[in-house]
Protein backbone atom coordinates (compact mmCIF):
# COMPACT_ATOMS: atom_id res chain seq x y z
CA UNK A 1 0.00 0.00 0.00
CA UNK A 2 1.47 3.48 -1.08
CA UNK A 3 1.07 5.65 1.82
CA UNK A 4 -0.97 7.98 0.18
CA UNK A 5 -3.58 5.92 -1.19
CA UNK A 6 -6.57 6.43 1.12
CA UNK A 7 -8.76 3.78 -0.59
CA UNK A 8 -6.37 1.30 1.01
CA UNK A 9 -6.17 3.06 4.01
CA UNK A 10 -10.17 3.04 4.77
CA UNK A 11 -10.09 -0.80 3.94
CA UNK A 12 -8.53 -1.38 7.85
CA UNK A 13 -11.14 -1.75 10.01
CA UNK A 14 -9.22 0.31 13.11
CA UNK A 15 -8.97 3.13 10.80
CA UNK A 16 -11.70 5.63 11.31
CA UNK A 17 -10.90 8.32 9.40
CA UNK A 18 -7.70 9.70 7.36
CA UNK A 19 -6.13 12.70 5.81
CA UNK A 20 -3.65 13.07 3.04
CA UNK A 21 -2.25 16.52 2.55
CA UNK A 22 1.13 17.98 1.92
CA UNK A 23 3.85 19.23 4.38
CA UNK A 24 1.94 23.16 3.87
CA UNK A 25 -1.03 21.96 5.34
CA UNK A 26 -3.10 21.88 2.12
CA UNK A 27 -6.02 18.96 1.84
CA UNK A 28 -5.53 16.48 -0.82
CA UNK A 29 -7.87 13.75 0.33
CA UNK A 30 -10.29 12.64 3.33
CA UNK A 31 -12.24 10.09 4.44
CA UNK A 32 -14.24 9.73 7.40
CA UNK A 33 -16.28 11.85 9.60
CA UNK A 34 -13.56 14.40 10.48
CA UNK A 35 -12.92 17.94 8.93
CA UNK A 36 -10.36 17.50 6.62
CA UNK A 37 -9.38 20.99 5.33
CA UNK A 38 -8.97 21.56 9.43
CA UNK A 39 -7.41 18.53 10.24
CA UNK A 40 -4.73 18.91 7.11
CA UNK A 41 -3.73 22.46 8.45
CA UNK A 42 -3.27 21.53 11.76
CA UNK A 43 -1.19 18.50 10.50
CA UNK A 44 0.64 20.67 8.48
CA UNK A 45 1.75 22.75 11.15
CA UNK A 46 2.53 20.13 13.43
CA UNK A 47 4.96 18.41 10.90
CA UNK A 48 7.22 21.52 10.41
CA UNK A 49 7.11 22.11 13.95
CA UNK A 50 8.02 18.73 14.68
CA UNK A 51 10.57 18.33 12.13
CA UNK A 52 12.49 21.36 13.35
CA UNK A 53 12.69 20.17 16.56
CA UNK A 54 13.79 16.79 15.45
CA UNK A 55 16.46 18.82 13.59
CA UNK A 56 17.60 20.39 16.67
CA UNK A 57 18.25 16.88 19.15
CA UNK A 58 19.80 15.31 15.73
CA UNK A 59 17.18 12.99 15.60
CA UNK A 60 17.20 13.71 11.31
CA UNK A 61 14.50 13.68 8.82
CA UNK A 62 10.53 13.42 10.25
CA UNK A 63 8.83 10.19 9.40
CA UNK A 64 6.39 8.73 11.92
CA UNK A 65 4.77 10.82 15.00
CA UNK A 66 2.39 8.38 17.19
CA UNK A 67 0.16 9.20 19.91
CA UNK A 68 -2.85 8.09 21.74
CA UNK A 69 -5.45 9.20 23.81
CA UNK A 70 -8.04 7.43 25.78
CA UNK A 71 -10.33 6.72 22.81
CA UNK A 72 -8.34 6.75 19.63
CA UNK A 73 -4.79 6.86 18.27
CA UNK A 74 -3.20 9.06 15.74
CA UNK A 75 -0.69 8.18 13.54
CA UNK A 76 1.15 10.61 10.93
CA UNK A 77 3.11 9.90 8.69
CA UNK A 78 5.78 11.82 6.39
CA UNK A 79 6.88 11.03 2.85
CA UNK A 80 8.18 14.10 1.02
CA UNK A 81 6.08 16.52 0.98
CA UNK A 82 3.15 14.12 1.22
CA UNK A 83 1.85 13.30 4.46
CA UNK A 84 -0.84 10.83 5.69
CA UNK A 85 -2.79 11.21 8.70
CA UNK A 86 -5.09 7.93 10.46
CA UNK A 87 -7.14 8.38 13.20
CA UNK A 88 -7.38 4.77 14.77
CA UNK A 89 -9.61 3.10 16.95
CA UNK A 90 -9.12 1.45 19.35
CA UNK A 91 -5.93 3.31 20.56
CA UNK A 92 -4.73 -0.46 21.25
CA UNK A 93 -4.86 -0.99 17.10
CA UNK A 94 -2.01 1.82 16.68
CA UNK A 95 0.99 -0.59 16.47
CA UNK A 96 -1.23 -2.74 14.04
CA UNK A 97 -1.62 -0.01 11.48
CA UNK A 98 1.75 0.93 11.96
CA UNK A 99 2.90 -2.20 10.41
CA UNK A 100 1.17 -1.89 7.57
CA UNK A 101 3.03 1.06 6.88
CA UNK A 102 6.30 -0.46 7.61
CA UNK A 103 5.11 -3.28 4.86
CA UNK A 104 4.63 -0.80 2.13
Amino acid sequence: MLMADLKSLSKLPEVKSAVLCNACGSLLESMGELEGESVAAVIGFLTGAMARAGDHVGLGTLRRIAWTGQAQACLVVVQGDTVTTAFVAPPTALSAVEKVFDAS
